[in-house]
């Protein structure tokens, strides 16, 4: 009788309609792991914000996922010619071809501009699922941005384009807890020159006459610590996998024809009308 009550149950459609699921989530955690500088970027949208006196309301935020260095630009408009752009003499132009973009569904990023841009440029460009942003390594940013961003405006909300350079410094030029190295070194081979560093030039050794300049071992050694940083990013991912696999499952090995229900509903929107 019971097994007869569960195949009913399991067969009805109105239980697997509305009826909440107590299964993992189906889908194990996928780490992806770049050699390269610039060979996987991510990007996304920040805003709108209150408009500056240039008339800048959004922020475009691009992060190379490798040494996670950043740039932010202040934007008038959030459109896809725009973004196309800056990708393309902004961050192609600059630091190279890149292999793949990742992004979240926007207009902008799903426009045939930005389309041609990869096509042409034979750039892979991946897609974050559409209620689970996080999974761009670059939506993490958007917290500390907002964060800086409340902090150095303090009263005018107006000025916020003119703290971006800073915040972005400041960015680089901390050390990634997931590497252990500042983006600035792992993109540069070094690291940059920062205000504190006036009092205590530790560049003042070049002027010495025994200074010899040893570009090789230079090279090694930063041949040595991407390789390293690599393989620290390797183990952090795995294990975030590890934790992120407790809570999922494997997804169901689906057949061509095979019928499944797939959960549609609408998130509630106050701004539109409905819930």
């Amino acid at each position: 009788m019971r097994g007869q009550i569960e195949a009913y149950v399991r067969r009805s459609l109105d239980c697997q309609r509305y009826k909440p699921s107590n299964q993992k989530s189906a889908g194990l955690l996928q780490t992806t792991i770049s050699n390269q500088r610039f060979e996987v970027v991510a990007f996304d949208l920040f805003g709108p914000l209150p408009r500056t006196p240039n008339n800048h309301s959004w922020i475009f935020i691009v992060e190379d996922v490798t040494t996670r260095w950043l740039e932010l630009f202040a934007l008038e408009q959030a459109t896809a010619e725009e973004c196309a752009r800056i990708l393309l003499n902004e961050i192609i132009l600059r630091y190279g071809t890149s292999r793949r973009f990742i992004s979240d569904n926007g207009s902008q990023f799903v426009s045939n501009m930005v389309q041609q841009l990869t096509f042409c440029l034979n750039i892979q460009h991946e897609l974050t699922p559409v209620y689970h942003p996080e999974t761009n390594t670059v939506e993490r940013r958007n917290r500390d941005l907002k964060t800086q961003l409340a902090i150095l405006v303090e009263g005018d909300h107006t000025l916020w384009s003119d703290k971006l350079p800073s915040i972005r410094f400041a960015m680089n030029t901390a050390r990634s807890s997931t590497t252990g190295f500042t983006p600035a070194y792992l993109t540069f081979g070094r690291e940059l020159r920062t205000p504190d560093d006036v009092i205590h030039d530790i560049r003042k050794v070049i002027k010495n006459e025994t200074f010899i300049p040893d570009i090789t071992p230079r090279l090694l050694m930063m041949s040595e610590t991407i390789e390293r940083t690599n393989e620290i990013q390797e183990m952090k991912e795995e294990q975030r996998k590890e934790y992120v696999d407790q809570k999922r499952r494997e997804i169901p090995n689906y057949q061509p024809g095979s019928l499944v229900l797939v959960d549609s509903h609408t998130l509630c929107k106050a701004s539109h009308g409905f819930s």
